[in-house]
């Protein structure tokens, strides 16, 4: 069995593209410095929004466009290098909802004009019997639609309805509120039983967790490069070789499953289901192993403030819970029939 794995080059284009513009941006140090008003990466994500990350895919879902969740993916990979606010994530799985819900304001969200704050929820249930969940919403300020999905489907929020309370958040670059769910805080939704879209955004979470562990890794392996100790640099120690070894192993498991999970959904392949949640499965364990690994090779740096380090610890940490708990991955992975590895000779990313 054959899959090529490597990207077009309209592929190495897009994202060539988007990392410049990121890179412009959205640099990581911006974060250590963000204002209490976190107006910063909203006004920036318009810039996004006219990229076409929120639209990439066909609206009518009919397989149309020339690009798919493939394209999609990539992008988000990238959106977790440079720790993009997760209203980024908000607005390309709202998107998708307002789409397939004939929501009215799907090119208004599609084209940044109307902003979406991301909601979770760790309860499973909490889609089946909202009334009175608790919720947490992050980057909300300024938002008029929340989205929250989990295995069982996805909705979009009437953030005034949900009356948020400002709260202290864990990842210090990203404002949080807690709100309590209630039916008529819920415009439109999607069901798992008639849409993949609960699975395509969970493929979405797992690429920023990619993009995490590659920018961790990256940054790891450059200061080890240069930071010098005993008269020669820590990058020549077995010790320091060998962590960077693992968090480049780390990376390219997470990276080699991400994109057969990709290609699974695209191509329709009939376990697809357990490829997406093999790779979530992997992808929050793989990002978190990397940051911390990242923060030890920095060594005392690591653990300040004055470090971008640890700001990849905190954003994998918030992205781990998206969409629901790590145990309920482990559960739907391990509730996955086999898969039919025979069937896939040949595809290309």
């Amino acid at each position: 069995m054959t899959i090529d794995l490597n990207l077009s080059s309209e592929q190495s284009q897009i994202v060539a593209s988007l990392r410049s513009m990121l890179s412009d941006g959205f640099p990581v140090a911006r974060l250590r410095a963000r204002g209490p008003d976190f107006a910063q990466d909203a006004n920036a994500l318009k810039a996004v929004a006219d990229f076409g990350a929120f639209g990439l895919f066909s609206p009518d879902e009919t397989g149309a466009s020339e690009l798919s969740v493939v394209e999609e993916v990539l992008l988000h990979i990238e959106f977790g290098r440079h720790l993009v606010t997760p209203g980024a994530l908000a607005a390309a799985v709202a998107a998708r909802i307002a789409a397939q819900a004939g929501y009215a304001d799907f090119e208004a969200i599609s084209s940044g004009e109307k902003r979406i704050c991301l909601a979770n929820t760790l309860r499973p249930t909490a889609l089946e019997a909202p009334a009175g969940e608790p919720l947490m919403l992050f980057d909300w300020e300024g938002c008029g639609l929340g989205v929250l999905w989990n295995e069982t489907g996805a909705v979009l929020l009437d953030i005034a309805r949900l009356k948020p309370e400002a709260v202290a958040c864990t990842d210090r670059s990203v404002t949080a509120a807690r709100a309590v769910l209630s039916d008529d805080a819920i415009v439109t939704r999607v069901s798992s039983n008639s849409s993949r879209l609960p699975r395509i955004a969970q493929l979405l979470v797992a690429a920023q967790l990619l993009g995490i562990a590659e920018a961790a890794r990256d940054m790891a392996v450059g200061y080890a490069g240069i930071r010098s100790q005993f008269g020669q640099t820590i990058g020549s120690f077995q010790a320091v070789k060998h962590r960077c070894a693992d968090m480049a192993i780390n990376a390219e498991v997470l990276s080699a499953q991400l994109v057969f999970a990709a290609i699974a959904e695209r191509d329709g392949w009939e376990d697809a289901d357990f490829q997406s949640a093999a790779c979530r499965q992997i992808a929050a364990r793989n990002a978190l192993e990397n940051a911390a690994s990242n923060i030890q090779v920095h060594g005392g740096i690591g653990f300040s403030a004055e470090s971008d380090a640890h700001l990849y610890l905190l954003r994998a940490h918030l992205l781990e819970n998206i969409g629901g708990p790590p145990r309920l991955a482990e559960k739907r992975f391990l509730d996955c029939p086999p898969p039919l590895f025979a069937c896939h000779e040949g595809e290309k990313f």
